[in-house]
Formats: C-alpha cells, sequence, structure tokens
C-alpha cells in the first residue's frame, strides 16, 4: 500500500492532489520545484571525479593481423552512470556470479564431460559438420575441498588458458581468410576453427562477464568468427563471375549470425537473471546502482545487438536492396541501452549516408563523438560531409550567378548583377499591408517547400562545416545570415516543414560545435580555454545558437499568442470580471507549437547548464531578432498558460517502484538525447504523473499533455533563472517582463577591409595619370639617345633614368593605393525600401505577360501604370510595322504574325479597360501627366533624349521623390542611406533593367513578381 501523500510523494506543481494551483502563470507556479535553477544539484554521474578503468588480466590480449581489424574497434564502454561506478569499480577479483547458478535453476550447467570428449557446437552449421547442444558445459561442483577464492582462481585461470588457446586459433583462421583462393578443405578447416572460436568465447561470457569484458570477448567473437569471414565472402561476391553460390553462402552465414546472437541475449538475461525491457528506457543516469554482473551483461547485450544490426545491413547489401529499417531498429535499441556509447550513433551515421540523410548523417556521428565512449573516427567523416557540403554550395553560388548574368529567373532577387549580398545597394520589399522581405526572403519566397529544406540543410551545414575545420570562416558572417534567413522561412513556412525531430537534430548540431569549440586546443590559444573570455569560434558557435533559438522563441510566442485561451460561460464571465484574461490551457495548444517545444526545452536546459557559455551574451547578426527581447515576450505570454492541467508529482522516497498509481513521466527529446555530454549538466529530476484513469484509451492523450505541462514548467523556471542572475538579463518592470541584458558591442562595418589583397586592387579601376607614362617615356628616350655614347657614361645615365621611373611609377601606386582606400572610406551604404504601389510594364511585358498583368491589375493591390510610348510601340506592332524595342532588336519576320496578334490583344485590353474606368490602369506621358482615357496617344518625343528606355525610365522616376545625392553626408563613413520607392519597373529586357539600377529605380520582371507578391 503506497505512503500518504504527505510522507512519500508531493505534487510537483500545488499543494494538494489533482488540485491545480492557484497562482497561474507567474514566476515560480507551484510550492514544489522540479529543481531549483539558479542552485541545481549535482548528481552524482555528473562529478568530475574520473572514472577508474579495470585493470587489464594476467592473459595475453590477443593479436589481430591489421589487415582484418580496421582502427574502428570496439574499446573499453563507459555504461550507466551509478553510485558504484562513479565512486571506482575496485581491482577485479575471481567472480563467483557462477556459484549461483550450480544448481538446477542454470540451464548452462552439465556434468564435465570425459577428458576425450569435444564440446559439442551449440548450432547446426549448414554443411552439418557440427550437432546442436542444448546445454552448454559449465563447472564442476567443488568437492569441499577447495575454497570459494581458490574455485574462482581455479575458474578463471581455466578461462585464460582457452583464450590463449584460442589466439593460435585466430592466427589460423586469419591465415585461411588471406589465401586467394578457399578449397574444399579449407572452408571445412574455417567451419571447424569459428565453431571452435564460438564455444570458447560463448563459455567466457557466460561464465565469467567481467573477464569477458576486460578481454574484449565480445568483440573478439564478432571480429573473428563473423566480420573478417562476411567481408572476405562480400569480396569473393564482387569478384566472382557467378555469383549466386557465394550469395546463398554469405546469406546463410548471415542467417547463422543472426540466430547465434538471439539466442546469445536469451541466455544472458538467464544466466544472469535481467530482462531487457526493464533497461530499454534509454537513461543514462540511473537512481538506482546496478548489479556488476547486470552492468556487464548489459554492455554485451548492446554489442549483441549492434552485431544483429550489423548483420541486417549486410543482409541488405547482400540482396542489393536499401531498406535499412531493421538494422536501424536494432541500433536503436542499443542506444537505448547504453545511450552514453557512441558505437550505435557511429553505425545510425552510416544508415544515414547510405540513404543520403545528410543533416542525420552529421547529428549522428556528432552524438557519436559527443559520449563518455566516443568513436573517433567519426571527425574524419564529419570532414568529409562538410567538405562536399561546401562543394555543393559553391556550386549553387556559381549558377545563381551565371543566371543571374544570363538573365535567368530567380524569384524577386535582382537579376543581371553577381555578389547581391556583399555589394554596398540593398533592397527591402514590403508587401501592402505586410511584413517586410529582404532580396534573400524573396527568394526563398520563391521556393516550394521541399527546395527550402533542402536548401536550408545545405547552407546549415556548410555554416557548421566552417565552425568544425576553421577554414574559409572571412565569409562565415554572410553564410550566418543565410541560414538565419532560411531558417526563418522554413519556420513560417505552412503547412510546417520541420518536425520536432529535425529541429532537435539541428538545436543538438548548434549544441555540440560549441560543446567542440570549447574543447578544442584553438580555443585556449586565442584565450577561450575556460578563462573571462571567449574565443572567436566560440562566440561565432554561439550567436549562431542563439540567433536560432531566439527564431524558434519567436515563433513559439506568435503561435501562442494566436492561440484564444479556454472559452467560459457567461456566468463565469460576470465572477471574473476582475480577472484580465481567461488562463491558456495546454490541451488548447496548436499542433505546430508541439512541434517547437521539445526543442526550445532541451536548448533551455543547456542555457541552464552552461551559463557561462552565453553570459555574457555574445554579439548578434545581422537580421536576427533579440533573443532576449524574444525572451521576455514569451514570459509574458506564458504568464497566462496553466500549466498545471495534469498534475505532476514527485516522490521523495524510495518506494516509487511498489507504486502502482504513479507512472514515471519520460519526455521524447530527454530520452532521444541522453547520454549527450553537452546535456549531462542539465538539471534532470524524474517526475511522475497519475496512472489511473477511467479510459484507457485517453492514456497517451494524458501522457502528452502531461509532457507539454512538464516543458512550460522548465520554460518558465528558465526564464526565472534569467531574472536571478547576477546581472539580470530580464525584468519585471511595469507591469510585464522586459529585457534588461546589456547591448553588445556593435562590429565595425569597415573592419578588416583597410588593407587590400593584390587581387582587390586589381579589380578596382583608378583613372590613370599622365606622369606615370611620360616618366617611362622619358627613360625609353634617354636609352635611345645615349646608346651611342661611352659603354660607362652610358650605363650610369641608363641607371639614372631608370631610377627615376621607377621613382615616378613608386609614386603613382601610392596615390592609386591613397585614392581605392579614399573610396572605400567615403562608400556608404544604400538601402532601398520598396513597397510596391505603382508598377511600370514595358511593351514586352505586354506580349509576353498579359496574362499575368491582369492578375495583377485585378487582385486590387497596385496601380498598373502605362506609359503611352508602350501604348504606340503596341500599336505599331498591332498594325504589323517593324518597330524598334527598347534592346535595339528589330522583330523577327518569323515571329511577326505571332507578336502581331498579342499586340492587338494587348491593345483591345487597354482599349476596354480605360473605357470601363479601370480604377487601378492609368497612362503617362513622358512629362509625368496622367491620362483617364487613350483615345488620343499619340506623343511628340523628338525633343527628349535617349531611346524609348529611357522614355520609359523617366516615367517611373516621376514617382521617385527622393534621390539619393540629397541625403548623402559629408562623411559617408559606414553610414547607410535608405531611401524608399514606391514604383517597380516590369520588364525583361537587360539593358532597360540596367539602367533602372543606376538610377535608384526596383526592377523585377513580370513572373518573379508576381510570384513575390503571391498573386495567382
Amino acid at each position: 500500500m503506497a505512503k500518504p501523500l504527505e510522507s512519500g510523494r508531493r505534487m510537483l506543481f500545488g499543494s494538494a492532489r489533482g488540485a491545480i494551483p492557484r497562482a497561474r502563470g507567474g514566476r515560480g507556479g507551484g510550492a514544489r520545484r522540479l529543481w531549483d535553477p539558479n542552485n541545481p544539484e549535482q548528481k552524482p554521474a555528473l562529478a568530475p571525479a574520473g572514472r577508474q578503468s579495470l585493470p587489464q588480466a594476467v592473459y595475453p590480449q590477443a593479436v589481430y593481423p591489421q589487415a582484418v581489424y580496421p582502427q574502428a574497434a570496439y574499446a573499453q564502454l563507459h555504461f550507466l552512470d551509478t553510485d558504484d561506478e562513479v565512486a571506482g569499480s575496485p581491482p577485479v577479483a575471481p567472480a563467483a556470479a557462477y556459484y549461483k547458478f550450480q544448481k538446477s535453476d542454470n540451464p548452462y550447467c552439465c556434468q564435465p564431460a570425459a577428458a576425450n570428449q569435444r564440446c559439442p557446437f551449440p548450432y547446426q552449421v549448414a554443411n552439418g559438420a557440427y550437432a546442436p547442444a542444448h546445454l552448454y558445459r559449465g563447472y564442476a561442483q567443488t568437492d569441499g575441498t577447495l575454497t570459494v577464492e581458490e574455485a574462482e582462481r581455479r575458474a578463471r585461470g581455466e578461462l585464460g588458458r582457452m583464450l590463449r588457446a584460442a589466439d593460435a586459433q585466430e592466427v589460423q583462421l586469419s591465415n585461411l581468410l588471406s589465401r586467394d583462393r578457399l578449397s574444399t578443405d579449407g572452408l571445412e578447416r574455417m567451419a571447424q576453427l569459428r565453431a571452435e572460436l564460438l564455444a570458447v568465447y560463448e563459455r567466457v561470457v557466460l561464465s565469467d562477464i567481467e573477464l569477458a569484458d576486460s578481454q574484449s570477448v565480445d568483440q573478439a567473437l564478432w571480429k573473428n568468427v563473423f566480420y573478417q569471414v562476411i567481408e572476405r565472402f562480400r569480396q569473393l561476391l564482387k569478384d566472382a563471375a557467378e555469383p549466386l553460390a557465394i550469395r546463398e553462402a554469405l546469406l546463410a552465414l548471415l542467417n547463422e549470425g543472426a540466430h547465434f546472437f538471439e539466442t546469445l541475449l536469451q541466455k544472458l538475461q538467464t544466466v544472469y537473471q535481467f530482462k531487457l525491457e526493464d533497461y530499454m528506457d534509454g537513461m543514462a543516469v540511473r537512481t538506482r546502482p546496478l548489479c556488476k554482473t547486470v552492468k556487464y551483461a548489459l554492455i554485451s547485450a548492446q554489442r549483441c545487438f549492434i552485431c544483429q544490426g550489423d548483420i541486417a545491413r549486410y543482409r541488405e547489401q547482400a540482396s542489393d536492396s536499401a531498406n535499412y529499417g531493421k538494422a536501424r531498429s536494432w541500433y536503436l535499441k542499443a542506444q537505448q541501452i547504453a545511450p552514453k556509447n557512441g558505437r550505435p550513433y557511429n553505425q545510425l551515421a552510416l544508415l544515414a549516408v547510405y540513404t543520403k540523410r545528410k543533416l542525420d548523417a552529421v547529428y549522428y556521428y556528432m552524438r557519436s563523438l559527443a559520449a563518455s565512449n566516443p568513436i573517433l573516427t567519426a571527425r574524419e567523416s564529419l570532414m568529409s560531409l562538410f567538405e562536399e557540403a561546401k562543394r555543393k554550395t559553391e556550386q549553387l553560388e556559381r549558377r545563381r550567378r551565371q543566371d543571374q548574368q544570363d538573365g535567368g529567373s530567380w524569384g524577386p532577387a535582382v537579376r543581371g548583377r553577381a555578389g547581391l549580398e556583399d555589394g554596398a545597394r540593398s533592397e527591402l520589399w514590403l508587401r501592402p499591408g505586410g511584413r517586410g522581405d529582404s532580396e534573400q526572403d524573396g527568394e526563398l519566397s520563391g521556393l516550394s517547400g521541399g527546395d527550402l529544406n533542402r536548401r536550408f540543410t545545405l547552407s546549415f551545414l556548410h555554416a557548421h562545416g566552417k565552425l568544425f575545420t576553421k577554414v574559409g570562416m572571412e565569409s562565415f558572417p554572410r553564410v550566418l545570415r543565410r541560414v538565419v534567413q532560411e531558417f526563418r522561412a522554413l519556420l513560417q513556412h505552412r503547412p510546417s516543414l520541420l518536425g520536432s525531430t529535425q529541429l532537435l537534430q539541428i538545436v543538438t548540431i548548434n549544441m555540440f560545435t560549441i560543446h567542440n569549440a570549447l574543447t578544442r586546443g584553438g580555443g585556449e590559444e586565442e584565450g577561450g580555454g575556460g578563462g573571462e573570455c571567449r574565443s572567436m569560434l566560440q562566440e561565432q558557435s554561439t550567436a549562431l545558437g542563439l540567433a536560432m533559438f531566439a527564431l524558434l522563441v519567436q515563433r513559439c510566442t506568435q503561435m501562442l499568442t494566436d492561440t484564444p485561451a479556454a472559452s467560459t460561460s457567461d456566468v463565469e464571465r460576470e465572477d471574473n470580471e476582475d480577472e484580465p484574461e481567461a488562463p491558456l490551457r495546454v490541451s488548447d495548444f496548436p499542433a505546430d507549437l508541439w512541434e517547437l517545444l521539445p526543442s526550445i526545452k532541451v536548448w533551455s536546459d543547456w542555457m541552464l547548464g552552461h551559463p557561462d557559455q552565453w553570459n555574457p551574451p555574445p554579439r548578434g547578426i545581422d537580421d536576427s531578432p533579440d533573443v532576449w527581447q524574444c525572451l521576455a515576450c514569451l514570459c509574458n505570454v506564458l504568464a497566462r498558460v496553466d500549466h498545471g492541467e495534469v498534475p505532476l508529482y514527485k516522490v521523495d522516497t524510495d518506494e516509487v517502484e511498489g507504486d502502482e498509481e504513479l507512472m514515471l513521466l519520460q519526455l521524447k527529446e530527454d530520452r532521444l538525447l541522453a547520454g549527450f555530454i553537452p546535456l549531462l549538466a542539465a538539471p534532470q529530476e524524474p517526475c511522475y504523473v497519475d496512472r489511473r484513469t477511467d479510459t484507457p484509451s485517453c492514456v497517451p492523450r494524458l501522457q502528452a499533455i502531461a509532457a507539454d505541462c512538464k516543458r512550460v514548467t522548465v520554460l518558465k523556471y528558465f526564464l526565472e533563472a534569467l531574472c536571478g542572475q547576477e546581472e539580470p538579463l530580464l525584468a519585471f518592470k511595469g507591469g510585464k517582463y522586459v529585457s534588461v541584458a546589456p547591448a553588445p558591442p556593435s562590429p565595425d562595418a569597415r573592419a578588416g577591409r583597410d588593407s587590400l589583397s593584390d587581387k582587390e586592387v586589381d579589380d578596382v579601376i583608378v583613372e590613370s595619370s599622365p606622369s606615370a607614362s611620360e616618366g617611362e617615356e622619358d627613360y625609353k628616350e634617354n636609352a635611345d639617345q645615349e646608346a651611342g655614347g661611352g659603354d660607362g657614361e652610358s650605363d650610369i645615365r641608363q641607371l639614372k633614368a631608370r631610377h627615376h621611373a621607377l621613382t615616378n611609377k613608386l609614386v603613382q601606386q601610392q596615390k592609386r593605393r591613397q585614392k581605392i582606400q579614399a573610396v572605400l572610406q567615403t562608400s556608404g551604404r544604400l538601402q532601398l525600401e520598396v513597397r510596391p504601389l505603382f508598377l511600370v510594364p514595358d511593351t514586352n511585358g505586354f506580349i509576353d505577360h498579359l496574362a499575368a498583368l491582369k492578375k495583377l491589375l485585378c487582385c486590387g493591390s497596385y496601380i498598373v501604370v502605362v506609359p503611352l510610348i508602350v501604348i504606340t510601340e503596341l500599336d505599331g506592332l498591332a498594325k504589323g510595322q517593324e518597330v524598334l524595342g527598347g534592346g535595339g532588336h528589330v522583330v523577327v519576320a518569323a515571329h511577326a504574325h505571332g507578336v502581331q496578334e498579342k499586340a492587338r490583344q494587348a491593345v483591345l485590353f487597354l482599349e476596354q479597360a480605360f473605357e470601363a474606368r479601370e480604377p487601378r490602369l492609368r497612362a503617362l506621358t513622358s512629362r509625368g501627366t496622367q491620362l483617364e482615357s487613350i483615345a488620343f496617344r499619340s506623343e511628340d518625343t523628338s525633343g527628349q533624349q535617349g531611346n524609348n528606355d529611357d522614355v520609359i525610365l523617366s516615367c517611373c522616376l516621376h514617382y521617385c521623390q527622393d534621390k539619393g545625392k540629397d541625403f548623402m553626408p559629408d562623411q559617408r563613413n559606414g553610414v547607410t542611406v535608405r531611401l524608399h520607392r514606391e514604383v517597380v519597373l516590369l520588364t525583361d529586357d537587360r539593358n532597360l533593367r540596367v539602367k533602372a539600377l543606376t538610377r535608384n529605380v526596383p526592377v523585377r520582371d513580370i513572373p518573379a513578381f508576381l510570384n513575390w507578391a503571391k498573386v495567382g
């Protein structure tokens, strides 16, 4: 019978079981806390005390051929952190575990065989050479003359002799497999050696699990008996002319291995008396210490799972299939047993590489590195993935620049010039009544959901590749801005493109990058090795993580704000008139918010565990929201969320295992990221929910709501911790939470540009001065004149002339550098704020995109302005005349009929629209006069300078009220000049686009603008 509530378990929030606390929202929640965020308890597993490794036994280690065993071998495993492991394992002593199973309850104990009797092979092999055995040969009973310690010592000595004898068999097996061809006798000898090795290895594992772990018997079992044989058969299958027989032999070998490891798992559970399902919860730190034999047995079981996954992977490859679902399930089971071992993550990364899931591959390789038992070869695999991401990004950039130069359409981005993001001119586009879009955002809005997700994944991996390799960091700020813009576009997309698992992978990669920057030796050299200063690599890694976290928080706040509160009746509304706002229930959260909360909670856990990594706050990123302001807004919104909808309980005693009324609440993200080193310092304490319910079908739904209640509670504690810092980052002022974080120093926009490389100097064109050429001519003339003089005097004169010419050349180079420096110092940044209202199409727009212009006119958001010169050209084309277009191209005769028909349709549409007094359609003369009718549309343009393109451009300039030169200050050192535009020129003509750009007139092609405006 469970203890009373007062002495046994207590509610995490509130004072009575099942009651909702009176204080809804606020800063603290209920009376009990999950943990104190300002002073989190230090768990024994988090103590910095080093872990003592088990000393190796006296028996020599097996010598393996280098060609057969790669470096990716199983290292000594770190398993579940418990009290006995933290205190340090005692020296290896002969275990007496097998004495527990020498009675009738030990299924693997049998009477000792005769001296000449061979230990039977426990499995039936395909060639029938070995008979199956149902009983395993165990240790004999003591006769009473030996003490327990002596019997243990003798038993371990016998196992040691067996392992030493197996060394010679391993060498024989390796020699057989190294031959070019395998004869029938060789195959039989190989099968015999494998059977003998299997018997030895299995006996050691089931008799003395601690000795088996210290001698890596599980590793030797897989490598010697299965791995090298499988690899040999795979090589023969690749080189064979008739691979059918070899494939059948390989599949038979794989089936044998699968059967062996499946049976070995059952034997481990029976011999060491445990159940695997009790430990498949993915917990890296357990509240109760494990029995040492069970701990080693679980390690062996995890290796069995990994071997099962490898066998399933080999089976799919041998069958020419790519369905690695079964192999993935085995690796995930291995990860759940011991999350702090890096081997399962490395194998999952291999599957991700096979299936071309790059983000998953990077995530799993980073998990294998950020483990207590890391797989160091994952670093080279990450380098290869990042190199591939860099190559694809560069190809994409080159293709985009080429498309821009060739007039290709990349959405509403400006075409016809490259390097748009690095130039001194930028554009900010705002939809009518909507938010602003930069040119990059406008380009992203034209992509489909799948293309946008792939673009972000590539940019995200490219940015982390720079942080991981520290190569190409000069372009990291630009790559960082692109990642932030693409991530914002992904979060705003409907339906949501990012699931909870992908978001968790993203924040995990960000955490690993910060952890990697902290642990690398380069950070200490730069002053970031744990001192008061952070290295530049740490600063940039943290800035990336906080910028993406700010976007997540901003999106979460927006969805919480848009979610209506719980509806109340009229009577309740009258009784609660004093309450400002009804509480928001967790069960009312939208589905998209369920995807965001796990990643936000995980990053909050990391910030609670590593305050030195982000406080003081790093320098922010351009075009990203302020993370502290976003957190203040989230804190204000969470104040009205009722996190006590499902009561959560905390158990102070050890009787929870016998309490059938409570059930452990384990969050998905905690289980997925168990054993991740950057999160081990995060405060964690188990909490429980009520198991009893009237409708069992509602249990999953209640668990989901309870999980969100815990996440909201963790976020409230995290936000309270921000208020309780030594230098608070949030504060409660004026009835709401505000950000009081110190403003980081603004970066110098022109830093690093004072010195120019030779390539940059060559790219700048400066007018040449005549003095340089004159000096060279003087040198040549003097050389010619003195050619017939004496040798000595001639040489002196030549040297003097050359000295004079070189001096003049040096002076000219210095003047050139000074001019270049002056240009760079006085060049300000020009930004156009474009809010399209007036659209000015050219003649080609009516010919090629008449339907699109009709859609823009019918949407009611824009005014289409038609220059009279365009109508005149359309009239000429409709009559079949050859009219010179803006680009100077004559209409080809082959297309004359089609162009004539399209021109007639355009003229007819304009005449009908003007006759109907269409309010969104206007005609404009070259002098800026608006016409309500086009009945009289002939205009004398003889006095106008330039061609028809210049006349169309002059019509656009009538809507440009401000000019750039009027806003240029005297000292333009990095000053940004902002111009406002309400007119957009719609044209496909490259020459006209170039002219528009020089006059600061926004220009787009009609399909790109239609896509950006989301019309049609």
